[in-house]
């Protein structure tokens, strides 16, 4: 481990401060990478100190923060920190020890390496993509697939760490909760601001369909802090009910009353995995929240609504094609069914990781009456669910993935201080 030039404390004699300094951007990354990875330092080393740099984002909601603060880390600075020591040449207040590493879990590499050569310490690196960038010295993937391209892309074989995936530890650090419904259905609008406008009104008519064949039922919506309090509103009230023939819906507090008298409860986004613990069942639309589902063993219903696609949200040159005066809306329609029509793959990562249709996925133009239909006679085969939560089981990633990090990395900074392979450092 690279050290910076001794502190007072440490040429005194007294016990050298060591660090650990994680680098994220999103909630997505923060939930499922850091908090799994600071709990597992935490055990191993209880005298390491763990900090969590946030760098910008372009999909950040503003509360990475105090996600961030939640999980106990002993520092947290904000993007806006990094932006101001980066443009003075230093680094976040309140970050350097006289031995540390700093570990990228999100966001781009480039400003994680920044840090770490200010500091003067090791880079490493997680990440669901085979790029290695220069100045990592391990990169840790979930699987021999990414390994293998990460080998193509010319990365060394003693460069690239397969550490398991760590979504499977994220998913498992929570009980579940102890109060489920008969069944209990999660209900996943997404983060953005953008879709979850029009998703909300669908999804309160589906809730008001669903409740009378389901009356043991318990709706959960586990609400994205990404989702501004303005899109929650106009959501429930139904203003763009329209686009998937939704329906308002009456909130108090919490809840949400359909116009049947059905109830659909918002709960916080950190209790998702508690909730996930105890489903039968989820509706969602693509994305992480699909690997999280299937890790926890919920079959769901996955949903990729064409009915307007220009409302999709699009990474890349798709996002800013929208944002063109006039023909964006049209030009990122087309894009978004280029996308569509070319996708080789299904849209939800289950699917995608087992060869099998796990979960049930649902595209095209979309009605509240053809996507009940579907997910109650899923809800009301028992059979069906427990063949789909067997294939779950047996498919998708095990727990394990910060534990192999944390003693890969370890074993790799024993190494730098010239210790024999096998014997284990304290990061």
């Amino acid at each position: 481990m690279a050290r910076r030039a001794a502190s007072p404390a440490s040429s005194a004699g007294e016990r050298v401060t060591r660090e650990a300094i994680l680098v994220s951007n999103g909630p997505g990354e923060l939930y499922t990478w850091a908090r799994p990875v600071l709990d597992e330092l935490r055990r191993f080393d209880p005298g390491l100190r763990v900090s969590i740099s946030l760098i910008p984002c372009q999909f950040a909601s503003g509360h990475e923060a105090d996600i961030a603060r939640s999980f106990g880390a002993d520092a947290v600075t904000t993007p806006a920190q990094y932006l101001r020591s980066a443009a003075l040449g230093g680094v976040p207040p309140g970050l350097g020890a006289d031995a540390g590493f700093v570990l990228s879990l999100g966001g781009n590499p480039g400003m994680a390496a920044d840090l770490a050569r200010k500091l003067g310490y090791s880079l490493y690196r997680y990440s669901f993509e085979p790029g290695l960038h220069r100045a990592v010295r391990l990169l840790f993937v979930p699987d021999d697939r990414t390994r293998a391209r990460a080998r193509r892309l010319g990365a060394p074989a003693g460069r690239v760490r397969v550490a398991g995936n760590l979504v499977a530890d994220a998913v498992a650090l929570d009980a579940p909760t102890p109060d489920p419904g008969a069944p209990h259905v999660l209900i996943m609008a997404g983060s953005r601001d953008a879709f979850a406008i029009h998703l909300i009104p669908f999804f309160i008519a589906l809730v008001d369909t669903l409740a009378p064949a389901l009356p043991g039922a318990r709706f959960v919506w586990p609400v994205s802090r990404m989702l501004r309090e303005d899109t929650l509103a106009a959501g429930i009230d139904g203003r763009e009910r329209a686009t998937l023939g939704g329906m308002a819906g009456r909130r108090e507090a919490s809840l949400i009353h359909t116009p049947s008298g059905a109830v659909l409860e918002m709960v916080p986004e950190e209790s998702r995995y508690a909730h996930m613990g105890a489903a039968d069942l989820a509706v969602t639309i693509p994305g992480t929240n699909t690997l999280e589902l299937g890790v926890a063993g919920v079959p769901a219903v996955v949903l990729l609504p064409l009915n307007r696609p220009e409302i999709i949200p699009l990474e890349g040159v798709g996002h800013w094609l929208g944002l063109l005066p006039l023909v964006g809306r049209y030009l990122k329609r087309y894009a978004v069914r280029l996308f569509v029509q070319g996708l080789k793959v299904p849209v939800s990562l289950p699917n995608r990781f087992s060869g099998e249709p796990l979960m049930l996925e649902l595209s095209g133009h979309l009605d509240v009456a053809g996507v009940a239909r579907h997910t109650l006679a899923l809800a009301l085969d028992p059979e069906e669910l427990r063949r789909r939560r067997a294939g779950l089981a047996a498919s998708m990633p095990a727990r394990g993935a910060a534990r192999a990090l944390v003693r890969a990395l370890s074993e790799d900074l024993g190494e730098a201080h010239g210790r024999p392979r096998g014997e284990a450092a304290a990061p």
